[in-house]
């Protein structure tokens, strides 16, 4: 027999979940367009030589990426973001209006351990502003998210800010040599994981000295209120250009945000580190209450698409990872369950009353109300058995009798109850019920 399970790391999505999904989606695209961004889609697979650009994922995503020939002898690979497509899109249509703001919500694949909200075929949202130095880009995408989340119905969530030059800043600060800085951020990153002393571990394991490290540590330990942390940041950077740049980015970057969203709740976290090798400025991270953790990252890349072109844009974007809200959505019963889109089932009582049963239901599609009928030429009461399985709440029933009337039965199935509706009425009052 062939196994029936998916792929290890892989799963089917039931209509049940699906629908939940669908609304998750329709009302992040809603807010995306409503921020004037464009919809973009992309191919799955990739040429390995984008993928595997220095600069782009780093060693430990390309690790994780799936790599395989195709049938002429190329290397090809499926993306593990949308960021490195978008900048190809971008790289090879030059006269793309700037800025270009796109959108993409679609799926992503990595080769990692599979654990609870951990999967290697997993869905990602994602807005960009290409073509914009400005810290109103970073502002405009963060803006975006932060609303997002609030149509979603997250109420209690901190968007974590930090920027790269800031922290190559305090890492040379504490001494470490500039061929070790990206692996410094490497190790950074995993602290959320492996705690302080799994991250100093990682640092020496790297060839970072130990009083260096012991640094570094003190350094990302600053966070709290934006203005504070920015200003002890800027006494300790006050004789590197490039951290004292990167704090006055953040100051503008946070009036902006401030302006475009209503109390938004920000926190300026050195520890904030983002692992793939591509951030050059301002980087981002939402995360929710009560250790829920990450639900969107992203920052400012604005060497990536030069990489490709040879021809350097710059560029903001953000992720929301599609797979983590609907988790927390469903945790904390913020997603109604609904079996089924259908608002009306329509019942036959014989074969007789077919061809008005179909008749019936070709006009209500028409009307655009969602309708289905029995595919298996099954009793009443198992046509209504299975409307009610299905929690469809309104079932129309075509009998012989009802018809010489030109009317039909609207039964209620929520309320048990129903009534004869003249067939002319039906649409206006069906419309009225929903």
């Amino acid at each position: 027999m062939v196994k029936v399970r998916p792929v290890r790391g892989m799963r089917d999505i039931l209509p049940e979940e699906m629908i939940q999904r669908q609304k998750v989606l329709d009302t992040l695209r809603e807010v995306f367009e409503t921020f004037g961004f464009l919809p973009l889609e992309t191919p799955a697979l990739e040429r390995w030589e984008l993928l595997s650009a220095k600069g782009a994922g780093g060693p430990e995503v390309l690790e994780e990426t799936y790599r395989f020939k195709d049938r002429a002898g190329r290397p090809v690979g499926l993306r593990y973001d949308l960021t490195v497509p978008l900048a190809r899109v971008v790289a090879s249509n030059p006269t793309l209006p700037l800025p270009f703001k796109r959108y993409q919500i679609s799926r992503v694949w990595r080769y990692g351990d599979v654990a609870k909200g951990r999967l290697r075929e997993f869905w990602q949202a994602d807005v960009d502003v290409v073509g914009s130095v400005s810290m109103l880009a970073d502002a405009e995408v963060l803006a975006c998210a932060i609303t997002a989340f609030k149509r979603l119905g997250f109420k209690d969530f901190t968007v974590r800010l930090n920027h790269r030059k800031i922290l190559s800043a305090l890492i040379r600060y504490s001494g470490v040599e500039e061929s070790k800085i990206l692996d410094a951020y490497r190790a950074i990153d995993k602290l959320d994981k492996v705690g302080l002393t799994g991250v100093e571990k990682e640092l020496l394991m790297r060839g970072v000295s130990t009083e260096s490290a012991k640094k570094i540590l003190d350094l990302i330990g600053l966070s709290g209120k934006a203005d504070s942390v920015l200003a002890e940041a800027e006494g300790l950077l006050s004789e590197d250009a490039e951290g004292i740049e990167g704090i006055e980015d953040l100051r503008n970057l946070i009036t902006y945000l401030k302006d475009l969203v209503a109390e938004p709740k920000l926190k300026v976290d050195l520890s904030l580190a983002r692992g793939l090798d591509y951030y050059t400025g301002p980087i981002f991270e939402f995360s929710g209450a009560e250790n829920i953790g990450s639900l969107a990252g992203g920052g400012r890349y604005d060497k990536l698409i030069g990489l490709i072109s040879g021809r350097d844009v710059p560029a903001t974007g953000i992720s929301l990872g599609v797979e983590r809200i609907i988790e927390v959505m469903r945790e904390k019963g913020m997603l109604a369950v609904e079996k089924s889109k259908v608002k009306v089932f329509v019942a036959k009582t014989s074969d007789e009353v077919i061809g008005a049963t179909l008749n019936l239901v070709a006009m209500l599609r028409e009307k655009g109300i969602p309708a289905e009928f029995d595919l298996r030429e099954r009793s009443l009461k198992k046509q209504l058995e299975y409307a009610d399985s299905r929690e469809i709440d309104y079932v129309l029933i075509v009998g012989k009798r009802e018809l010489e009337r030109d009317s039909v039965k609207l039964r209620d199935m929520r309320n048990r109850v129903e009534k004869d509706v003249r067939i002319d009425d039906l649409t206006s009052i069906l419309e009225n019920l929903f």
